[in-house]
């Protein structure tokens, strides 16, 4: 499928409103037929209900256009309610439901004096109350209040002023072969190299039906906009689901859409980094745009909905075709947490910021690493992000393969360990400060001039360290990133904290410099014969700020002989290959069921069989790495 806009320069602006335009044009063109629809052409000839205009109150179909079709007739019950209008295999007929509407049969008469007949029975649903995502044909019933007007809109756009009036229940149909006009946006530029280059989906996404409503007195909105998600006339998923709407624009527009390469990428076009340039490289608050939350579990069950502040998450990997989301809970939208059992067998319920992750740059292999890598540290004390695969709707286009996920800030260090959020220092890097004030990096910087100045092999001299790090994190940490042979780590993707209200506290607050796991989109990407111990301890290329530390606590004999013993130990347990092999296992026939479509809709990873391919990889490295691993303890470490 080509996109409608392929032939438009770089810097010329196409609106979203464009976009739209073109999609319900589209409702009148032919559906493509794949290679895989190519039998159906030959079966019986089939009479179908497939639209219905709310506003206009139209209701349509089709039928073969060799099939001698002359009349097509609409029955509510045993009553006759008219004539269809035909036009080249479509009929359309005014129609409104009304309070005892429960089914409807279309009849086609044919020239050849056969009758094509089909039926449809509504479910009846009302939007206040909390009905399942998947749901039958239905009629929809809004909610209105006496001095109020209820206006609605079906596209993802917020209802306005000028908004279809709601008089009548809404009738809500499959929304197969309707266009998906989101889906065509390139979401990077096409000067973006081949290998992560945008395309458009290889078939038509899945459409969920998204309703949204506001009630208005005259012009003045009264209360906050709703949304609800229904997936009309679907096979229930094997995975949770989350729903995002939102103005298209907020994703999509050239000045202000979050999603697309934009205005930002007009102006500079070639940009600095190797990511290039783009709207969606852009931080902070003036980035953050309103969004509507809903999910539901694998079953359908809605668990919550409310409104929210969405802005892209991640450096690098926004630059790549599908990108990863940071929902905020805020007063300004709604609720100011998310409560919500997200995670099973999880302690917390109430979160202030989420993550909808796409597995980084290992989206376009595997597309499950830090995810399930993450998962086998649970054993540890380890600050882990708690991790689950999602299907998530976009305006009720089929957006794809995610992971929500918990978010690394004060929020989520507060909530674990009963802190004051307000006490929480976050570095990144090399001792760059990412929250705190700007004397919360001092002490970390004092910590590494120490270790410069200061043999640790004098107890004494680890002993001040010891009381400034949480060794046996520190060890944990290292070992993990080790066996993982995280080549984009130390030098990247390094985050430590501490709390600074004071020593006496326990635990996690006793005021010493914790790490946190995340990123491991690269790890194994050499395979089990990596050295990464030896690359940690003689590596000139890694900067020195990242190794100091650990480099220098390698002279103290307490602490080699603790980060020994305890490599060995996880080797033999939470790294041990049938333990690994089995979680991996799991975490693939999870995602196993989604591949199909999620590939068709991003073209990434290239195909099911390279995903498997690289799933096989994954799993010939985590079964030779610990033997790897022993090898290089007694090359490196003389290790027994």
């Amino acid at each position: 499928m080509n996109h409608p806009f392929a032939s438009e320069t770089p810097g010329r602006r196409v609106g979203v409103l464009a976009l739209l335009v073109w999609g319900l044009a589209a409702c009148h063109r032919a559906p493509e037929v794949s290679a895989d629809e190519v039998e159906e052409e030959s079966s019986p000839a089939v009479l179908t209900i497939d639209a219905m205009d709310n506003e206009q109150h139209v209701l349509r179909g089709g039928f073969p256009l060799d099939s001698g079709v002359f009349r097509v007739e609409l029955y509510e019950g045993d009553l006759l309610l008219g004539e269809a209008l035909l036009e080249e295999g479509r009929w359309s007929i005014p129609w409104q439901p009304g309070a005892g509407s429960e089914s409807l049969e279309v009849v086609a008469y044919s020239m050849t004096g056969t009758e094509l007949r089909t039926r449809l029975d509504f479910q009846r649903l009302r939007f206040t109350e909390p009905e399942g995502l998947y749901a039958a044909e239905a009629l929809l019933t809004l909610p209105t209040a006496p001095d109020t007007t209820t206006r609605y809109t079906l596209d993802g756009t917020a209802p306005g002023p000028s908004s279809p009036v709601y008089n009548t229940p809404l009738v809500l149909l499959n929304r197969r072969g309707q266009p998906a006009p989101l889906s065509l946006i390139p979401t990077n530029p096409d000067t973006s190299p081949e290998s992560w280059r945008w395309k458009p989906p290889a078939t038509p996404p899945m459409l969920a039906t998204v309703v949204r409503l506001q009630r208005f007195s005259g012009e003045t909105p009264v209360g906050p906009a709703e949304a609800r998600t229904y997936l009309i006339g679907q096979s229930a998923s094997s995975l949770p689901v989350l729903s995002l709407v939102t103005d298209a624009e907020n994703f999509f527009g050239h000045d202000q859409g979050i999603y697309v390469p934009g205005r930002m990428h007009d102006d500079s076009p070639e940009g600095t980094a190797g990511w290039g340039t783009g709207n969606y490289m852009q931080d902070g608050k003036e980035w953050e745009r309103p969004v509507h939350v809903e999910w539901f579990e694998e079953t359908g069950r809605p668990v919550f909905a409310q409104n929210a502040g969405v802005r892209i998450h991640g450096s690098g990997s926004a630059a790549l075709p599908q990108k990863s989301l940071r929902l905020y809970a805020k007063e300004d939208y709604g609720p100011e947490w998310f409560q919500a059992a997200f995670f099973p067998d999880h302690p917390l319920t109430d979160f202030k910021r989420l993550l909808v992750r796409t597995s980084g740059q290992d989206q376009q292999s595997t597309k499950l690493k830090d995810c399930v890598l993450q998962g086998f540290l649970r054993q540890t004390s380890l600050a882990l992000q708690a991790c689950r695969p999602t299907v998530v709707f976009l305006n009720g286009e089929y957006w794809g393969l995610h992971e929500i996920r918990e978010r690394y800030d004060e929020y989520y260090l507060a909530s674990h360990h009963g802190l004051n959020r307000k006490h929480i220092v976050i570095l990144e890097g090399d001792g760059l400060l990412d929250t705190g004030e700007a004397e919360d990096a001092v002490p970390y910087a004092e910590l590494l001039a120490y270790v410069r100045e200061h043999d640790l092999s004098a107890p004494e001299h680890f002993a001040h360290v010891e009381a400034r790090i949480d060794v046996d994190d520190f060890i944990d940490y290292h070992v993990a990133q080790l066996y993982f042979g995280n080549e984009d780590w130390p030098d990247n993707n390094i985050k430590f904290w501490r709390y600074r209200g004071g020593s006496a506290t326990a635990g996690a607050g006793d005021g010493r410099w914790r790490w946190l796991m995340y990123d491991l989109d690269a790890a194994f990407a050499g395979g089990p014969e990596v050295n990464s111990l030896g690359r940690l301890l003689r590596d000139e290329r890694l900067g020195e700020p990242f190794v100091v530390l650990f480099r220098g606590l390698m002279k103290s004999p307490l602490f080699r002989e603790r980060f020994i013993a305890r490599f060995h130990w996880h080797l033999d347990n939470t790294f041990a290959s049938e333990r690994v092999l089995a979680r991996l296992d799991a975490a693939v026939e999870r995602l196993a069921p989604e591949m199909s479509q999620h590939i068709a809709r991003w073209r990434y990873p290239e195909s099911e069989e390279s995903w498997r391919l690289e799933v096989q990889r994954l799993r010939d490295t985590v079964q030779g790495r610990p033997e790897a691993l022993r090898r290089f303890l007694h090359e490196e470490l003389g290790s027994p």
